[in-house]
């Protein structure tokens, strides 16, 4: 933020007047819709990063998130499938690294809430939890949300899991899940680019609901969207050191597609992804925003940007 140029101009009578102008300069521009936030100001991209679905944020999930809703959020899906199947059992031994056996792993995924081409083709047998990361997240989810416990490698439902699966308390898990998901879990463990500690996506996932809301009515390529993140983030750029395979820009496609469109977007709901498999000959992917992302979410309008 800088000064304008005749703000000395006029000379303030003494201090208290001069404070009272910059104050009101600084207000004026906290809530001044920037081109470079895609139309949020900055103390909307304050809310956005710090107190994200906060009352006053520019994304906030809706009073009411009906089961036919709650039902087309996949990722949300596999963590109730998760905490029911366990309910069932009252107590699942684990293996010896932790996981869930392969008969618990195999029966969630026949609930085909994501199924993947490469389990699906024969060229991954689902032996392990390790084969279905959707599955493998989900169960880690469940226990940083203390969802679950596995005294002596044994998992069973913690209190806080079972009062979660008593009816009406779908909305309160499906916000604890959200929650956790985009604020404890490290998004950069999703993916097998290498990038250690690097927060692209998950840093302002709050903006890349809002980029989708705004712009998602028709169908988009993906760099818009990393564009317009990049934009807002501009450091990230910086903090990417070229590589024998990547530049920078490249390396954060990348990192936005995994992340933001095929882990957060598709497992959540939000996208619908044009042409995710290419073949020679295809026209692009393109994204645009489902409805459903409408459904759990209120995305208040940004300015010009």
């Amino acid at each position: 933020m800088q000064l304008p140029k005749d703000f000395f101009d006029k000379p303030a009578r003494d201090v208290a007047e001069l404070n009272q102008r910059l104050t009101a300069h600084v207000n004026s521009y906290n809530n001044t819709p920037l081109a470079s936030c895609s139309g949020l100001s900055p103390n909307q991209m304050a809310d956005v990063l710090y107190r994200p679905l906060s009352a006053a944020a520019p994304v906030r999930l809706q009073s009411t998130l009906p089961d036919a809703v709650l039902d087309q959020v996949p990722f949300f899906r596999q963590v109730e499938e998760l905490l029911r199947l366990v309910q069932r059992e009252k107590v699942i031994k684990l293996t010896a690294t932790g996981a869930l056996p392969r008969k618990f792993v195999q029966e969630l995924y026949e609930h085909g809430l994501m199924r993947s081409k490469y389990v699906d083709e024969g060229f991954i047998k689902l032996n392990r939890e390790f084969d279905s990361p959707f599955i493998e997240i989900a169960h880690y989810l469940a226990h940083v949300a203390k969802l679950v416990k596995k005294p002596l490698g044994k998992l069973s439902l913690t209190k806080k899991g079972e009062s979660m699966l008593v009816a009406g308390q779908r909305p309160e898990l499906f916000r604890l899940v959200l929650e956790v998901f985009t604020g404890r879990l490290h998004w950069g463990s999703f993916d097998s680019f290498g990038s250690g500690k690097s927060q692209v996506g998950q840093l302002g996932w709050s903006f890349c609901v809002y980029l989708l809301a705004r712009f998602g009515q028709q169908p988009r390529p993906l760099s818009f969207y990393v564009d317009k993140y990049v934009l807002a983030f501009p450091n990230f750029l910086e903090e990417q050191p070229p590589t024998n395979y990547w530049t920078p820009a490249t390396f954060i496609d990348h990192l936005f597609s995994s992340r933001v469109l095929y882990c957060f977007g598709k497992w959540f709901g939000l996208v619908e992804i044009k042409n995710d498999s290419l073949k020679v000959g295809d026209e692009p992917t393109t994204i645009s925003a489902s409805p459903v992302l409408s459904q759990l979410f209120v995305v208040s309008p940004g300015g010009k940007g």
